[in-house]
């Protein structure tokens, strides 16, 4: 199931991680002002992602215990007490709306989580580069999205990946999934085109 949809997201993934906003990320020179850019579009993207994941994991009756997992927390401990910015100022919010996802059953279910738990797991190579920088970043202050579930990120991906494969036992369900992964790709790669059309008008965070 893992290689499975790993394969059929490649070309998404590498594609996301060239991002204007995020190419750089981990280099010492990023912009610390691209990095709040980031933050808020992950901010909104996660409050109506995980409003979506919850709800269908409670309509499906999954059993996928998401809520120990929940990372819009994360962010707003990101930007607001960190960076003291309001994610609710106009600059921040999204200027374009946030197209739901599909999730009629567990093989879409899968798909979403796939790509939200996996940037979780990559989360972790972000975390210990933004540390290393100068942003003055660390799993206390600014880092607390990327830094993720730290040292229980192999625990948690290996909980994910053993739902994943009791949820998709044939190709069939297993391709639904890769369609609800792709979905959350695009989706995420049109929030930060949202975003870094703002890039060169020097926001401030609110003081």
């Amino acid at each position: 199931m893992h290689q499975f949809l790993r394969a059929r997201t490649q070309a998404a993934h590498e594609r996301l991680n060239r991002h204007h906003l995020l190419d750089g990320l981990t280099q010492a020179d990023y912009p610390l002002r691209s990095y709040w850019l980031v933050l808020s579009a992950y901010y909104h993207f996660y409050r109506a992602m995980e409003a979506l994941i919850e709800s269908a994991s409670d309509r499906l009756k999954s059993g996928f215990d998401y809520e120990p997992r929940r990372k819009h927390g994360w962010l707003r401990q990101d930007l607001v007490d960190s960076f003291h910015i309001d994610p609710e100022d106009d600059f921040w919010r999204p200027a374009r709306k946030f197209s739901p996802i599909r999730i009629e059953d567990q093989a879409e279910l899968v798909g979403v989580l796939y790509s939200i738990e996996g940037a979780t797991l990559g989360g972790q190579v972000i975390s210990r580069h933004i540390q290393a920088g100068r942003l003055g970043v660390t799993a206390e202050h600014g880092g607390r999205f990327f830094h993720g579930y730290g040292e229980q990120t192999p625990a948690r991906w290996n909980e994910f990946l053993s739902f994943a494969g009791q949820a998709c036992p044939d190709a069939a369900r297993r391709e639904k999934a890769a369609h609800a992964a792709l979905a959350v790709f695009a989706e995420i790669e049109a929030a930060l085109d949202d975003y870094a059309a703002r890039a060169g008008k020097n926001p401030r965070p609110r003081t």
